[in-house]
């Protein structure tokens, strides 16, 4: 380490890397310190990185921004090229979000400031490249966060860089799809690496793609969607925050936002809007001079109605009523707590005109009531137009078209409840709500038993969701949802259905017996599931439409009347030490324009084909076994694609390939025996499989001619 660069006499090292250091100093003749970056004479990345010097201070000597870190100087000395910086004292964001020292929303924070740099960086045509949380410096003075960005080495100013087009710069995981698909950085990427962040600072440190290696990420950034984010971790931060990162992260930059001030903006609203019903406010207490309020008849209390008592609590109150039938209408617009005396009270609520209860601008508690309509009441049993509900223990009935309506925004907490009704649905709610269910049962319903809102989020867990006409859980556009340990049994219409660009999670939960699919999937859906078994429907286990991505992980598809899993559209599934058995139909289908990746799964035991590739379907199966199909184990069709890797194809009840003419497939490593009718069936003027590497094929080949079908010796490896 020199003693000296230039004027400014160095204290010591803050950093070290593979082209140089960074070290802190001081200017004597301003008495300030300094942070000095350094390129070390004679690295291997001497040249490309001094070049990166120079850029950087072009790009960043004309910025002044609060929140980019100024250049002060820039020079040569014996060959060692130094950047000279303010000094920054505290900590890089990745840093900080690991060691989750600052709250989220301190985090999120220091990222709208980080986009307003962009922001400003942006209107003077100056791309940074590289944005990632090592890259941004954030101090605390009190409860004041103050972020700044730093290392434009990588910046493209004014069009011109020293790469050539299509050159990758930067940290991969951060990385716009289009810049991937291009080399060419833009505001945009810039922005979407901010998405990134984002996700980071909710989960604590996991990165929305992974992979075992970088083209495993880059492949996930180019083709899949971020994993689902749950909705305990975003603790008591608004839902309204997945949306803002679900945005950030859209693959096209037409969907995102239109610049650094945009997403800043939506970062401090979503911080600072109003949280779930996962964090409602404890009620104040009662003040102690305030007479407890019982309702009923019989000893204790002191009103027979529940509207008068209402009337008479002040906010945050709790009523206890006794058990008995009440026939109110109920209006509560102040925080407040009704609750059944007992454990088994028998408190019952119903109204032959209009809600139940309506409530709205309150947090509002309910245990152990039973709430039910009468007489063809066509009004929602219990809506909420603001504010949040917590509903334990209670029972709710009714034939309206929903039974607990959810305006936009308001919290909904539902446990221990028994939801049961004949109308469109046991539960809906608006854009934006949020909704927890534990513990629950709904029955019933021509719709969805639970449909969850536009850029909604639902949490549900330990839930039974049976018998009923419509589909079990229903997820408009854009919503977002988690399900665990969760039960969908006899509903007719389907068990789950994510509609367009919704994202779901599903975890050991059982979906069987609906007339239709087990889970529909459709535009751009984004599901996974792990654990779960998806039983006894008569379509399919799992179809897949319009673009939607599916990763499922440990699950059974088996016994249903229709496919296994059917892939249209587009769509693209992966799947991962899954078992597909027993299927009527064929166990999976990959229809036009579809892709699905299998990886150590079995499809065995079908009624019908193993796994069907159509026209311009593409499959690829890697250590899996197709075994055991009443016909062909793998069918392709022209202009179908198959990849198989240290697969096993045995014992079908007909030939263990078929292939038709122009459809292509590739072998490696793989093992064909004990097929009826052959291992594979070529078509009359179909290409022969591709073998590579050490297959054994031990049944006949055989390729269909005007004549009949022919023998063939072997098939030439290429």
């Amino acid at each position: 380490m020199p003693q000296k660069i230039g004027k400014f006499q160095i204290l010591k090292t803050l950093g070290k890397g593979s082209m140089g250091e960074v070290l802190l100093a001081l200017d004597g003749v301003l008495d300030r310190q300094v942070a000095i970056k350094t390129v070390l004479p004679g690295t291997s990345f001497g040249a490309e990185a001094q070049a990166r010097f120079v850029r950087e201070a072009k790009a960043t000597a004309g910025m002044n921004h609060p929140n980019i870190v100024t250049v002060f100087d820039f020079g040569e000395e014996d060959g060692l090229h130094y950047l000279v910086m303010e000094f920054v004292e505290g900590k890089d964001l990745e840093s900080l979000i690991t060691q989750a020292s600052l709250t989220k929303a301190e985090l999120l924070e220091a990222l709208a400031q980080t986009c307003e740099a962009l922001a400003y960086a942006h209107e003077r045509s100056i791309v940074h490249r590289d944005v990632k949380p090592s890259n941004i410096l954030v101090t605390q003075n009190g409860t004041r966060i103050l972020a700044k960005l730093t290392d434009f080495g990588v910046a493209l100013v004014d069009r011109s860089n020293l790469t050539d087009d299509g050159v990758w710069m930067g940290t991969v995981s951060y990385m716009a799809p289009e810049y991937l698909d291009t080399g060419k950085g833009s505001p945009s990427s810039d922005l979407f690496a901010v998405g990134v962040m984002l996700y980071e600072v909710l989960t604590g440190g996991r990165k929305p793609f992974t992979g075992e290696t970088t083209t495993g990420i880059l492949n996930a950034i180019l083709r899949k969607s971020a994993a689902p984010l749950a909705l305990q971790e975003i603790g008591n931060l608004s839902p309204a925050i997945l949306e803002v990162t679900r945005k950030a992260l859209a693959k096209s930059p037409a969907d995102r936002y239109p610049s650094g001030e945009a997403l800043a903006r939506a970062i401090r609203e979503a911080a600072t809007a109003t949280s779930g019903p996962s964090v409602i406010s404890p009620k104040p207490a009662v003040p102690a001079s305030t007479a407890p309020i019982v309702v009923g008849k019989g000893q204790g209390a002191t009103c027979l109605s529940l509207r008068v008592a209402l009337r008479q609590a002040a906010p945050g109150a709790h009523i206890t009523v006794l058990p008995g039938m009440y026939r109110e209408s109920l209006v509560i617009d102040k925080d407040i707590t009704i609750s059944a005396a007992g454990d088994a009270a028998g408190v019952n609520l119903e109204t032959p005109r209009g809600p139940c209860l309506q409530m709205e601008g309150c947090n509002v508690t309910l245990r152990g009531l039973s709430l039910q309509q009468v007489g063809g009441n066509a009004s929602p049993l219990v809506v909420v137009k603001s504010g949040q509900l917590a509903l334990e223990g209670c029972d709710l009935e009714s034939s309206a078209s929903a039974i607990l309506e959810g305006a936009p925004g308001v919290g909904l907490h539902v446990s221990r409840c028994r939801i049961k009704g004949d109308g469109l649905y046991g539960i809906a709610t608006g854009d934006g709500s949020s909704t927890t269910l534990e513990d629950c049962h709904l029955a019933g319903t021509t719709r969805a038993q639970i449909r969850i809102g536009p850029s909604a989020t639902l949490a549900i867990h330990r839930t039974q969701l049976a018998t009923g006409k419509g589909v079990g859980l229903l997820l408009d556009l854009g919503a977002q949802a988690t399900m665990e340990d969760c039960e969908l049994t006899e509903l007719w219409a389907g068990g789950i259905e994510a509609g367009a660009d919704s994202r779901l999670l599903v975890r050991r939960c059982k979906v069987q017996g609906s007339e239709f699919a087990g889970l529909l999937a459709l535009e751009k859906a984004s599901v996974v599931l792990e654990g779960c078994e998806l039983t006894k429907h008569k379509g399919s286990g799992i179809h897949a439409h319009g673009g939607a991505n599916v990763q499922v992980r440990q699950c059974h598809l088996r016994q249903n009347s229709g496919f296994g899993l059917s892939v249209m559209g587009h769509s693209s599934v992966t799947l991962e030490g899954c078992e597909i058995s027993q299927n009527g139909q064929t166990g999976v289908l990959i229809h036009r324009e579809a892709t699905a990746q299998l990886k150590d799964c079995k499809v065995i035991d079908g009624k019908s084909v193993g796994l069907l590739c159509c026209a311009k379907g593409r499959g690829v199966l890697e250590g899996c076994e197709i075994a055991g199909n009443a016909q062909s184990g793998a069918k392709v069709e022209p202009g179908g694609s198959l990849l198989l890797v240290r697969c096993v194809v045995r014992d079908g009840q007909d030939t263990g390939i078929m292939l038709f003419q122009d459809a292509e497939a590739t072998l490696e490593e793989c093992v064909i025996h004990r097929n009826a009718r052959g291992g594979i069936l070529l078509a009359k003027d179909g290409a022969d499989p591709i073998l590579r590497g050490g297959n054994r094929i031990e049944d006949d080949l055989v390729r269909l001619t005007p004549q009949g079908p022919v023998k063939l010796a072997q098939v030439k490896k290429r």
